[in-house]
This record gives structure tokens, sequence and C-alpha cells, in this order.
């Protein structure tokens, strides 16, 4: 088993895949902790424009999203689906930095963006459906490796896309994402000389009778509460994405260069925390670990909401780390397994799941009203707590239905 896996490692697939990941980290990580900054900042937006842009974003997304995962389930090649969404989202993030006007911020995060909001899970969907064929056995765990690489891209850029704002102009971290989302392109496209790269419903190790019919898309009600649970555990981890930038600079005279220092810290610690996190999974059901992790979230954001200095909020983001680390990745393995036997549309539901949370988040933030920040942690930490309680009961029903 271990040869097995450590020969599976430097499968060029595999390879090509971990790289890619990497790339679509540095595109997210370059532009979201700055985007809030960018929209009301630079841009001027009123805190209900940008929400709405956000919603709107949202939504795109969610139907895009959908839309992908139903068909990945029924195409004969699911790379066609992500290299479509990694090249709109290039031509997305180039408007915004060729354009830098509230038209093309609205304009890109509107209509472009979206896809590029859909490469993470079409990604991901097609990674895991890869690693079910190639080595099932080990793919929930290869899956959650993968997920950190694309952490270790939230380590590296965005320090040094708060350096590169800060020396040229905060724009040109969208021409850093658009960059990388280019050579996601270009190195995805390598896929097409790996035979065992093409995955779908004609590939060879799919029967003709799973490629005709296709099992009922049914969700049991402990995981209709677990997604609700997810759900709002990720708009208190919006609120805190849109608001720890703007706490940081407006309530405690912050710079964008700290901005990205505290983006970089916590996601170095995020690193070994999804490890840990993918092996613990293995022992313990993923609702009592999504219950945990929204718990110390809530902790976290309940010191935000009183800290005092900007080093105050650097030693936080170790605790905010910890429960990070599986509200972003063991989310997915859960929500892959919500939709038994459809594995692209189960995938979409982080999409979906996504698209929720930034609304909730948006709504939140376009009702806060003053010219500080802070008090957004305070409704966050309590999002946080309600997100514990769904987990905890699914995990109660779902035990009920296993017994």
């Amino acid at each position: 088993m271990q040869t097995k896996l450590a020969g599976f490692w430097i499968s060029p697939v595999l390879g090509i895949l971990s790289l890619n990941i990497f790339f679509a980290g540095a595109g997210n990580a370059s532009t979201f902790p700055f985007r809030a900054i960018i929209g009301v900042e630079a841009l001027e937006l009123s805190n209900m424009t940008y929400a709405a842009v956000m919603a709107i974003n949202a939504f795109a997304g969610a139907a895009a999203g959908v839309a992908l995962g139903w068909l990945s389930d029924k195409i004969n090649d699911r790379r066609w689906l992500v290299i479509l969404c990694a090249f709109v989202g290039a031509l997305g993030f180039g408007l915004v930095w060729l354009w830098q006007s509230p038209f093309a911020f609205i304009a890109a995060y509107c209509l472009l963006l979206p896809f590029s909001n859909a490469l993470f899970s079409q990604t991901f969907a097609y990674s895991r459906a890869y690693l079910d064929q190639e080595t099932p056995d080990r793919a929930e765990l290869i899956l959650s490796f993968l997920r950190t690489i694309f952490t270790v891209a939230w380590v590296v850029f965005p320090p040094v896309a708060g350096w590169l704002a800060v020396q040229t102009s905060s724009f040109s971290v969208f021409a850093f994402a658009s960059g990388t989302h280019i050579a996601f392109t270009l190195l995805f496209g390598l896929l097409w000389t790996q035979p065992s790269a093409r995955i779908g419903q004609a590939s060879k190790k799919v029967e003709a009778a799973d490629a005709s019919t296709l099992p009922k898309a049914y969700i049991s009600n402990p995981y209709k509460i677990g997604i609700s649970g997810i759900i709002l555990g990720s708009v208190a981890l919006q609120l805190n994405i849109t608001a720890l930038p703007l706490v940081i600079m407006r309530d405690l005279g912050g710079t964008l260069e700290q901005v990205g220092i505290n983006a970089s810290v916590a996601a170095a610690v995020e690193v070994p925390c999804m490890i840990a996190w993918g092996y613990l999974a293995l022992r313990l059901s993923k609702e009592a670990i999504l219950a945990a992790s929204s718990a110390i979230f809530a902790l976290y954001l309940g010191l935000m909401s009183i800290a005092e200095t900007v080093l105050q909020v650097l030693f936080l983001q170790g605790i905010a780390a910890l429960a990070i680390a599986a509200l972003l990745s063991i989310n997915i393995s859960y929500l892959q397994e919500a939709i038994k036997g459809r594995l692209g549309l189960s995938t979409s539901l982080v999409d979906v799941s996504r698209v929720l949370s930034t609304l909730g988040a948006s709504i939140v933030f376009a009702l806060h009203q003053g010219e500080y920040y802070a008090s957004l942690m305070e409704v966050a930490a309590i999002i946080a707590l309600g997100g514990t309680c769904l987990m905890l009961v699914a995990r109660r029903l779902a035990g009920k239905d296993n017994g």
C-alpha cells in the first residue's frame, strides 16, 4: 500500500493536478483578501453596492456550478469544463486590471468571475473522479493533500500580492490573478497527453449501463441539516474574509502589507492542520469534526471583536487557522457524499453552499452601520455557533439512521 501510494504521488496526472490546484489557490489568494478594499476603498462602492455585487457573483457562481456539475456527470470528458472555468476566470480578472473602474469591477464579478468560482469545485470533482478510478482506497486522503496544496498558495501569495499592491497599484493583484488562471489553462492542457486523464461517461472503466442511467439526485435529512450547518459556518467564514482586512486597516490603523501577512500566517498554520484533520477524519465522523471547527471559529471571532492591536490579530490567526482548516477541507468530502452516485452534482454543492454563505454574509455586511467593523465579528461568532448546533444534530440523526 505504501509503495503504491508513493508511486501514485509521482503520477504525471497527479503532478499536473497538484500544480494546477496551486495556481488556482494563487489566483484566489492574490485577490480575496483585497477585493473589499479595492471595491469599497479604491473604487468607492458603498457597502450596499459591494454587498449586492458579491451576492450576484455568488448566485451566478452557484448557477454555473450546478449546471457544470450536472453536465460533468454526463459528459464524456470532464477536462473541458475545468479548462473553460480557468479561461473565463482569466478574462474576468484581466478586465478589472485593464479598466480599473466600478463598471469593470461589477461586470467582471457578475458575468465572468462566477466561472472562476466554479473552477475550484470543478477541479476537485475531476480530481475525486480520477482518484476514485485510479486509487479508490486512498482517494479521500489524497484529496485532503490536494486541498492542502491549495492552502499552501495562501501562505505564499497574500504577502506577495500585498507587496505588489503597495509597490505598484492595488489593481495589480487582478493582473496577477489573471496570469495564474492563464498558467492554469496552459498547464491543464497537458492532461490531454495522458490517456488515463480522460474521465467521463465514456472512460474505459465506466460500464455502459452506468453511462446511460444515473442515480436519482436525493439528499437525506441528516445531510440536509449538515449542509445547513456548513452554510452557517461558511457565512461566518465569509464575514471574516470580508471584515478582517477592514478591521486591520480602518479599526486598527494597519496597512495593506499587514493584511497580506495576516492572511499568509493563517494559511501557513492551516497546512499542517488540514493534514491532521484529514487523518482524524479516518477515525471520527465528519459531522463531529465540522461541529468542533465551527465552535473553535466562534471562539476566534469573539476574541477578534475585542482585539486592540494588529499584533493581537496576528496571534489570533493561529486559532482561526485550526478551525478554517476543517471548514475548508472536510466539508468538501462531506458534500461530495451528500448525493450518492452523483459526484459532479454533489460536488456542485460546494458552489451552492458558498453562494448561500456569501449571500448571508453580504446581507449582514450591507446592514452594518458605522465607521468600524469589529462588531461584524460578534455577529459572525453567533452564526458560527449556530453552525455547530446544526452539525451536532446532523451527527445524531446520521447515527440513528446507521443504527
